[in-house]
């Protein structure tokens, strides 16, 4: 299955985060029952019924991260480009979207830079294509931990992160995308994650919900469009924004990259230009027509969330969607410096080699 369209034909079943996919949308839920199917990419051009190229394209469950292939499925922006695309879905792992790539059992893949570059620096034939999210992390604070300070969400960013001293934060796992993010933003501002805070990370973002619900983390940060469901369940308060642009220096910092097989992407140029000006076209559309294409997504993909649950991720999304799906070097630099394994594990991997010329900045 594969988000498309015949969704009034069948039932529903719940997704990530409690979203909601119609059976007809063809929604694949893991890379296993694309296999099992025999319908994955097999690194060659395939055409439609109707002359348009196919491409396979792997991603994580529908989520506002997602929100530029979300935009391309719902309003047809593929096939406007010549192109019959099928965003098969490859749970909440990066790594997984990665790994279908490698196996050629999809052409390309929308993933985590981190993911993307660890691949790379233990030797994996990846091409970047470009960015489709810049950073959603959001981070929340439970509202008694709030009570007990000196200062409130709109005090200056600095003093913000000064009160997360001596804090458990709930987030993703170590090495992930936003666990980067976040410990960089920590020692941007003198904080040490693993001395001043205790980082706690959770493989299911669901978790961090209920955890700071229940009183296990005094601060959970992940991505817009989970962390919102614990301001309506217990009231939490957004402390930072990534799309807001609270943290300077990671406002504009891809989450999400389009990824290629090279061999694949060497084959295949004319198909990679297509659906990197079909999703140039996705992302402008989340830009300048939010007003019209939220709800059309909200009842596409996200029927089951709470109406308020989605206004609240649908606004504090807006700064996340980046003016063009680009991979800057300076994005690049960040990831590698930051990645655990450190940037000499990099010394192998060139800006200029493993990044798809148009998508250069």
């Amino acid at each position: 299955m594969a988000l498309r369209k015949a969704r009034d034909e069948h039932p529903t079943v719940l997704g990530l985060n409690g979203t909601s996919l119609s059976r007809g949308r063809r929604v694949a839920v893991t890379v296993a029952l694309c296999l099992a199917l025999g319908a994955c990419g097999n690194g060659e051009e395939q055409t439609s019924a109707d002359g348009m190229t196919a491409l396979t394209v792997s991603t994580s469950v529908p989520s506002i991260t997602t929100a530029g292939a979300l935009a391309m499925d719902a309003q047809d922006i593929d096939a406007a480009h010549d192109l019959d695309v099928q965003f098969n879905m490859a749970g909440a792992s990066s790594t997984l979207s990665v790994e279908a790539v490698l196996s050629g059992d999809a052409d390309l893949a929308l993933a985590g830079p981190a993911s993307i570059l660890a691949a790379m620096r233990e030797g994996a034939p990846l091409t970047i294509l470009g960015s489709t999210s810049n950073n959603l992390q959001v981070m929340l604070l439970r509202p008694d931990v709030l009570d007990r300070l000196d200062i409130g969400p709109d005090a200056p960013v600095e003093e913000r992160v000064e009160a997360l001293r001596g804090l458990t934060i709930g987030t993703n796992p170590t090495g992930s995308t936003y666990q980067i993010l976040l410990r960089n933003e920590l020692r941007s501002f003198g904080l040490n994650p693993d001395e001043d805070v205790t980082l706690v990370g959770v493989q299911d973002a669901n978790a961090l919900v209920t955890g700071i619900g229940q009183g296990q983390f005094d601060a959970v940060a992940t991505s817009s469009g989970v962390v919102e469901q614990a301001i309506v369940n217990s009231g939490a308060v957004v402390w930072l924004s990534g799309p807001r642009g609270d943290v300077e220096i990671t406002a504009d910092l891809p989450v999400v990259a389009m990824v290629g097989r090279t061999d694949w992407v060497n084959e295949n140029t004319e198909t990679v230009d297509k659906f990197r000006d079909a999703m140039a076209e996705s992302l402008e559309s989340l830009r300048t027509d939010r007003d019209t294409l939220g709800p059309v997504l909200k009842n596409e993909y996200f029927s089951a969330m709470d109406q308020g649950v989605w206004d609240l991720a649908w606004s504090e999304s807006a700064g996340g969607i980046p003016d063009s799906p680009t991979f800057p070097r300076s994005s690049f630099d960040f990831w590698v410096e930051n990645d655990p394994e450190g940037a000499e594990a990099y010394d192998d991997v060139n800006y200029e080699d493993v990044t798809y010329g148009p998508a250069q900045d």
